[in-house]
């Protein structure tokens, strides 16, 4: 599956990947190459449980062509 084929809001692992924990944060459509997504394992405790806020330094820009396992 690729990663433009998720809804927003939903986790996933790179296939290709380090075995990380991501969320899909935006879809971008047909006008960029890429999706903006939030790695859940790097963030703290309280910002997972949505106690703290989460600043846009954990935000990361990701191919949306990238194969993805949910």
């Amino acid at each position: 599956m690729k990663l433009k084929d998720l809804p927003v809001g939903q986790r996933f692992k790179f296939a290709n990947g380090n075995g990380k924990e991501w969320e899909k944060i935006s879809n971008n459509g047909g006008i960029c190459e890429y999706n903006y997504c939030r790695c859940i394992d790097d963030l703290l405790q309280d910002q997972r449980r949505g106690l703290m806020l989460i600043g846009g330094s954990n935000d990361h820009r990701m191919n949306k062509y990238a194969d993805v396992i949910i």
